[in-house]
């Protein structure tokens, strides 16, 4: 039994009006949620208070990041929480959204029904990506403190299936699983194309027989596998095989021999979506490359991969974290043990360019997955189906 859910309270520390925080994930679940429901409230607390203590401990152990975050300080959280509580008080919403667990770590249990929603668990966040970030030092601490929330408030929602079991490890204490109060509720894409689906598969058939066209699109060149992309391009290349790798969000450097005139590589930089000509550029690289290789080290979701499927883009990287919920091995593109060699991805590639019907299948699989689990809708519709059940459950108790 549920109840319908009118005013959502949607907190956040990140700006949901603006499309690039947080890679746009909150803007465009903001957008998705009003959709669904009659009014979406969104409340951003204010910066933390700095204490003269904490402001002295952030200079003490220094970093960039800083290695003691204000926000992580018990200090910082029970400010925030207040300030929820208050927000709870005026406007008297049906239930709250938390976008990540900060902003209702310290809230005193209301009557109404408070889920978060993350891509995963902090504390698996900072373990999966430790090489590039390291664990702040109050860390731990604040691990413990969301914890201990999740297991108070309604409920805890994540973008895959390996972030689920995530949270139920780190969540579940004295024996007793937090399973049903964790859901999955994939992340969606937040650039897709505005073509039919009838010229999507025009574009998708128009693709090159005679070239291999390879997109890579990441900012961290190392931990999104940017060399073994490299890699795979230059074994197509020595084979002989008419190769070009679009390498999009980052400048290597790179041998003059591979990026020069006659070489295999194009390195564009940052391409901005929201210039109206860079954004152009950008979908006719979606629209015509055959693979999305990204062959990611570390991946607690990866927006790039959902994008690559909304355009029938089949994705190749590495199968590690959330990435099997987020690419369906052999079905959507293909995903590769973590050491897998080079050769791996090209033996995947040239069987694929040698067979164009099951290209073909798996590009317009990739679609059907975009229209069916990886998008906005579908999260916003998940995400109000458990908070209703919820209000009606509590109304039926």
């Amino acid at each position: 039994m549920s109840k319908p859910l009118k005013h959502l309270l949607m907190t956040t520390l990140e700006d949901a009006y603006h499309p690039g925080s947080w890679s746009g994930i909150v803007y465009s679940l903001r957008l998705a949620l009003e959709r669904k429901v009659e009014r979406v409230s969104v409340f951003q607390p204010d910066r933390p208070k700095r204490t003269p203590l904490n402001v002295a401990k952030r200079l003490w152990y220094g970093g960039d990041p800083p290695r003691y975050p204000l926000s992580l300080t018990k200090a910082a959280l029970k400010q925030t929480a207040k300030e929820v509580q208050r927000e709870i008080s005026r406007l008297h919403p049906d239930a709250v959204l938390s976008i990540s667990s900060q902003c209702v770590a310290f809230v005193d249990r209301p009557e109404i029904p408070i889920f978060t929603f993350s891509d995963a668990p902090w504390m698996t966040w900072h373990q999966a990506y430790e090489r590039w970030d390291p664990l702040p030092v109050n860390g731990v601490e604040f691990a413990a403190i969301e914890a201990q929330a999740a297991r108070r408030i309604d409920g805890s929602c994540f973008g895959s299936r390996w972030a689920c079991d995530e949270a139920e490890r780190l969540y579940s204490a004295d024996g007793v699983s937090l399973r049903k109060k964790i859901h999955m509720t994939p992340l969606g894409a937040n650039w897709v194309p505005t073509l039919t689906n009838e010229e999507l598969l025009a574009a998708i058939a128009a693709r090159e027989r005679d070239q291999i066209e390879l997109l890579y699109v990441g900012k961290d060149w190392e931990r999104k596998g940017g060399p073994m992309a490299v890699a795979v391009a230059e074994l197509l290349h020595a084979a002989g095989h008419k190769v070009r790798l679009h390498l999009v969000g980052c400048r290597p450097v790179l041998p003059a021999e591979m990026t020069g005139p006659d070489g295999f590589i194009t390195v564009y930089g940052t391409l901005d979506r929201w210039d109206a000509e860079q954004n152009t550029q950008l979908k006719e690289l979606f629209l015509r490359s055959h693979f999305l290789l990204v062959p990611t080290i570390a991946e607690c979701f990866g927006i790039v991969f959902a994008e690559a499927q909304a355009y029938g883009l089949p994705p190749l990287s590495r199968s590690v974290h959330a990435l099997p919920s987020v690419v369906l091995d052999g079905e959507t593109g293909f995903l590769f043990d973590r050491e897998a060699p080079a050769g791996a991805y090209v033996e995947k590639i040239l069987a694929l360019m040698a067979d164009r019907d099951a290209y073909t299948k798996m590009a317009r699989r990739g679609r059907e997955y975009f229209e069916q689990t990886l998008n906005w809708d579908k999260t916003a519709e998940e995400i109000v189906r458990l908070i209703a059940e919820r209000l009606g459950s509590a109304e039926a108790g």
